[in-house]
């Protein structure tokens, strides 16, 4: 039938690029209409990160949650009546994953191991977000792993605080990876909706979305991600005073280069809504 509509919305040029070619749909009637992320993912100031972060504390138990002041969380802490980054923090790193054999966390696990063999003064907390069939199997390896610098914890959050994790993370994971090779990840749409950079698994259209050392950076492999992860994170540690989340290094300028995203009312306005007016 596709053929004899009058027009098509797809979520990626390479999509559209499928339907002129396979379909033989002329390209005037075919528009791309790139996802957008929910208007609740957005940056979070200060205050509401260090208010959110004393909610999920007991979440995240680590040798950096040991001894903690009232006024203090893992990454955040109240200094004359300021809320600051907290002295010498953790990294913050995150990654939604469906558990399944479509993503494979054992990347990310493998990354995380050789570079906790290769850090001395960074340390990490990661932060795994999902359900899934493999979560279990996954969760017995990192128990039995004894990382000096790097904390994993699997959450599972509610609605409304998935999205304050993810604006209180220096960066986010995706290990997704697109059947088709014509579609993209929301997780990291909505990422980039709090200005969170990503290291994101390399596929075919990937590009589309996450711009190599603009917005991010993509791997192919455990040792590539762990390498970024490490460039990345690693200057988080030079700091007299600790910086903001991912408002430092490269980070700083990738989620510089993430303000002022389209969201889905203008995005809609601007490329759907003139093929429902011809």
């Amino acid at each position: 039938m596709a053929p004899w509509a009058n027009g098509h919305l797809c979520v990626t040029a390479a999509m559209k690029q499928f339907l002129r070619n396979n379909m033989k749909i002329d390209d005037g009637k075919i528009r791309i209409l790139y996802d957008c992320p929910p208007d609740m993912f957005k940056p979070l100031a200060m205050q509401k990160q260090h208010e959110f972060l004393l909610r999920i504390q007991q979440s995240l138990p680590c040798k950096w949650s040991k001894g903690l002041k009232p006024n203090q969380t893992i990454f955040t802490e109240k200094v004359d009546g300021k809320t600051l980054p907290r002295q010498n923090r953790p990294a913050l790193v995150t990654s939604s994953t469906s558990w399944t054999e479509d993503e494979d966390f054992g990347i990310l696990l493998d990354a995380l191991i050789s570079l906790d063999n290769r850090i001395e003064k960074l340390g990490l907390v990661v932060c795994v977000t999902g359900k899934g069939p493999m979560k279990e199997f996954y969760e017995e390896k990192i128990s039995k792993l004894r990382l000096q610098h790097i904390s994993i914890h699997t959450l599972w959050l509610e609605p409304g605080d998935y999205p304050q994790l993810l604006a209180c993370a220096d960066l986010g994971v995706s290990l997704h990876t697109s059947t088709s090779g014509l579609d993209l990840p929301m997780k990291i749409l909505d990422l980039f909706g709090c200005q969170t950079p990503v290291c994101a698994h390399d596929f075919e259209c990937i590009q589309e979305l996450v711009q190599d050392k603009v917005n991010g950076r993509l791997f192919s492999s455990s040792e590539e991600l762990s390498n970024q992860l490490h460039d990345l994170l690693n200057p988080l540690t030079g700091y007299v005073r600790t910086p903001e989340a991912h408002s430092f290094g490269e980070l700083a300028k990738f989620s510089e280069n993430l303000i002022d995203r389209p969201r889905w009312s203008e995005n809609w306005k601007m490329h759907a809504l003139p093929m429902f007016e011809t």
